[in-house]
């Protein structure tokens, strides 16, 4: 198999989970500056000026939802290991794929609760894709389950 496609997509994850380490240790430090400049470009009326009043509650949540977006990243990296070596149909990947859903849950679920502290609009919109992305995940979990089991029968009938 080329796996020119799949070391790429390898690197990008690589990329995006260390890049990922970086932006989540470093929100205590940028996110003040970010809300002060969007409240100096967009005035005091906009959205984000609460994110001022409520400054800890912030950096948690950002903070919280981070280190599972990491985590998601995590999964994936040991995923596309398993598919550059040609042997994707394993039971650590079906662990994988429900863990990434429950992970994607517990962040749709920080979004809609910060929701009733400070409310943004892209707050619903990212807790509405990573509800949709949990469910996608432990369907696909189910479904690498089933072809996991037929490998092994297979594995078993050659």
């Amino acid at each position: 198999m080329d796996n020119k496609l799949n070391i790429f997509v390898k690197t990008i994850l690589d990329m995006c989970f260390y890049f990922g380490l970086l932006a989540v240790a470093s929100v205590p430090f940028t996110l003040r500056y970010s809300v002060q400049m969007t409240i100096r470009t967009l005035g005091e009326q906009t959205e984000y000026a609460a994110i001022a009043d409520h400054f800890w509650y912030a950096v948690v949540s950002i903070m919280a939802v981070g280190v599972f977006t990491l985590l998601i990243l995590f999964e994936l990296r040991k995923m596309m290991k398993t598919v550059i070596d040609d042997d994707c149909f394993v039971e650590a990947n079906v662990r994988s794929l429900y863990r990434m859903g429950t992970y994607a849950f517990i962040i749709a679920g920080i979004k809609l609760f910060r929701c009733f502290v400070y409310f943004t609009t892209a707050a619903v919109v990212i807790a509405g894709v990573f509800l949709f992305a949990g469910l996608f995940s432990k369907v696909l979990a189910r479904v690498f389950d089933r072809a996991v089991k037929y490998k092994q029968e297979n594995d078993l009938t050659i």
